[in-house]
């Protein structure tokens, strides 16, 4: 029962996200007690950046989960070698760019005028930047071994690799914090910045490797990646970058409108809120982030059974999600009280407006993920274009109606509204179609 159990892909990887969240607000709580409220609240701004560099990718990692299946089922083996060759090339490439990109911006960009920052000099938040920007370029070439993991069907490393990673992670803040507890806040900042960036990289070298031992894949063939290949994954990939910067300006890039409309303190009452009701979407995404090359491999197959049991499956399990998230929005208060130590002002009714949009975004997000599987963006980048296009005015709309810092949560719950509708129903048109072709 227990091999049955470890050996499932989407069980296991739900559970090590399980862990990883655990992991993340035992950090965020040592976190907020050690640098205060100000400087955690500009350290999630700093992280938050770290996501959108991720994303920079022109969407090469994302679609090597799409992919790598359908030249699996093809039995091209020698051109996934040149294809992997090739998107470790472009990363290293794009990351270099990244970094200079960053690097020139710090001399032209004020950035502690725009984010409110009146706590540390112009000069140490461009350094703060820069630094965490370097790690994070380093940690976006030796991240791609998630996606390969995801592509050969193997997807609970990805997400055990991401679990080792946050452990340690609150291992060596734990250290740290205990051997220098009363350094100045400047110096704590640049401590953590290097305790995560080297870290991190470790661990993400360490599972690269071990992919390629697990898999017994070396990546020593002649062939070339084919151009017109190339053009069509770059071409591919670009729409995938297009989805993965709207999410993060939809879902991430309310805490800059929170430090630009407010200030960086601000940003924590948020920021503690939003991570709490990131615990069921971290396991719900990690679960079900093995369904992408699942899907894909269904539709090549034109399986439309097992997409629609799966469709179903999902609907079912979604009455007891809302149930779960219903109650999380009950004990939250307590949650937080016995979570962080200081007293923390939230907002009223912003526990219920996020408790909603996590049950809405849960929802749009499996639909979602069938449709990323596929290829199939067309409509899902027209609806988020739309989204992001709209998400910061209406923000600012309801800033200046005086709902304070709900004003990002009101915009992200009407947007929801319009996913809700389309993408599942874009799902079903897709896969009921494929009995045309059978």
């Amino acid at each position: 029962m227990l091999k049955r159990i470890s050996n499932n892909h989407l069980i296991m990887s739900g559970v090590y996200k399980g862990i990883s969240g655990i992991s993340l607000f035992i950090s965020i709580r040592l976190l907020l007690d050690y640098l205060g409220n100000e400087n955690y609240g500009l350290w999630v701004l700093v992280f938050t950046l770290f996501q959108l560099v991720l994303l920079m990718d022109f969407g090469i990692q994302s679609s090597l989960k799409t992919k790598i299946p359908v030249l699996i089922h093809e039995e091209k083996f020698e051109q996934i070698k040149s294809y992997i060759k090739s998107t470790y090339k472009i990363s290293v490439y794009i990351a270099i760019f990244i970094f200079l990109s960053f690097f020139l911006l710090s001399f032209l960009i004020d950035f502690k005028s725009i984010f409110n920052i009146d706590f540390h000099s112009n000069l140490f938040v461009s350094f703060l930047l820069l630094l965490n920007v370097f790690f994070f370029c380093i940690n976006f070439v030796a991240n791609i071994h998630k996606s390969l993991y995801v592509a050969y069907l193997k997807g609970k490393y990805s997400e055990e690799s991401l679990a080792v990673n946050q452990i340690g992670l609150l291992f060596l803040f734990l250290l740290f914090i205990s051997f220098f507890p009363k350094i100045n806040a400047s110096e704590k900042l640049i401590a953590i910045s290097i305790i995560n960036g080297v870290f991190t990289f470790l661990v993400n070298i360490f599972y690269t490797f071990r992919f390629f031992k697990m898999t017994s894949l070396n990546l020593a063939t002649k062939i070339k990646t084919d151009s017109k290949f190339l053009k069509e994954i770059l071409k591919l990939g670009f729409k995938y970058m297009v989805i993965q910067v709207g999410m993060l300006i939809i879902f991430s890039f309310d805490n800059y409108i929170i430090s630009n409309a407010f200030s960086p303190t601000q940003v924590t009452p948020y920021e503690i809120v939003n991570k709490l009701f990131q615990f069921p979407l971290m396991i719900l995404f990690a679960a079900i982030s093995p369904l992408w090359s699942m899907f894909a491999k269904n539709y090549i197959e034109k399986n439309k059974s097992a997409l629609l049991n799966s469709f179903k499956k999902f609907n079912y399990s979604f009455i007891a999600i809302c149930v779960l998230v219903s109650i999380g929005m009950i004990i939250s208060p307590f949650i937080i009280s016995i979570w962080i130590k200081e007293a923390i002002i939230i907002p009223t009714y912003l526990i219920l407006l996020t408790g909603i949009v996590t049950l809405l975004r849960i929802f749009a997000t499996f639909y979602s993920f069938f449709l990323n599987g596929i290829g199939d963006l067309n409509t899902y980048i027209s609806i988020l274009i739309i989204s992001v296009l709209v998400k910061i005015p209406l923000s600012y709309f309801f800033v200046d109606l005086g709902f304070g810092i709900n004003s990002v949560v009101i915009s992200t719950l009407i947007l929801m509204l319009l996913w809700v509708i389309i993408i599942p129903y874009k799902c079903y048109a897709l896969v009921n179609k494929l009995s045309e072709n059978e």
